[in-house]
């Protein structure tokens, strides 16, 4: 999400006392980038996250094309009353998922900022990822209830479980980080506002899960304003900025 760019441009633009902070944060440390011992676990535990950020990319593109298949196996028959009742319901699962595909984009963009300020992994980051990303490989069959039967309640449950519960793996990743801070980008390391700044990561990944929230709700009320929520979450990003 969006504004996961104004946490590391106010990094840039925070006071920190300048170079000489930098390089005294740097003599106290047992590997680059890490704060103190005293704070961290043996650097030897970790790595970088660009491998585990390349598999989760790569993983997230792949669902992203598999949405598109209940779409493009839809058949349409020579009657024309069954050609237009087909037409129809192609219309309603290209919109479902050209919402549905948006909502993975949005995601997606949050994953990556979210490892721009987690530069480090450990084992138990990873695990916490890959349990991530095995809730996010459930979305193309939720799409799937949502495009073939958008009047039932079933696929729209599914569906904003699923990122209701990816929300909430986010959160204990952003969490476990936090709290071993070398496992962090060097301007949180040495920042005095970590604390800010979780909570404002937090924030900003938990607005979609709420909204998710609300639409699963509204689906027993009155599903066509599940639809409406979940399309308002493609557009949360700019409608924070405005």
């Amino acid at each position: 999400m969006e504004g996961h760019e104004d946490i590391i441009e106010q990094q840039v633009e925070e006071p920190l006392e300048g170079k000489e902070m930098r390089s005294h944060a740097a003599s106290s440390t047992s590997f680059p980038g890490s704060v103190s011992p005293s704070e961290g676990e043996e650097p030897s535990s970790t790595q970088s996250s660009h491998r585990l950020l390349a598999y989760s990319d790569a993983l997230i593109s792949i669902i992203a094309t598999v949405m598109i298949l209940p779409v493009a196996h839809t058949k349409v028959e020579d009657d024309e009353e069954l050609r237009q009742s087909v037409q129809l319901l192609l219309s309603t699962k290209i919109a479902v998922y050209l919402m549905t595909f948006l909502i993975v984009t949005v995601a997606w963009a949050a994953h990556i900022r979210l490892f721009q300020v987690i530069v480090r992994i450990d084992d138990c980051l990873a695990l916490l990822n890959l349990a991530c990303m095995m809730v996010i490989t459930f979305l193309p069959y939720t799409f799937s209830l949502m495009a073939t039967f958008p009047e039932k309640i079933l696929g729209i449950l599914l569906f904003c479980a699923c990122v209701m519960v990816t929300g909430v793996l986010q959160s204990v990743i952003v969490l476990y980080a936090f709290s071993r801070p070398f496992l962090l980008n060097e301007q949180i390391q040495i920042s005095e506002n970590r604390t800010f700044y979780k909570h404002h990561i937090l924030k900003v990944i938990m607005r979609v899960p709420l909204m998710c929230l609300f639409a699963s709700i509204f689906s027993v009320i009155f599903f066509q304003l599940s639809y409406v929520l979940l399309a308002i979450v493609i557009f949360l990003p700019y409608i924070s900025r405005v």
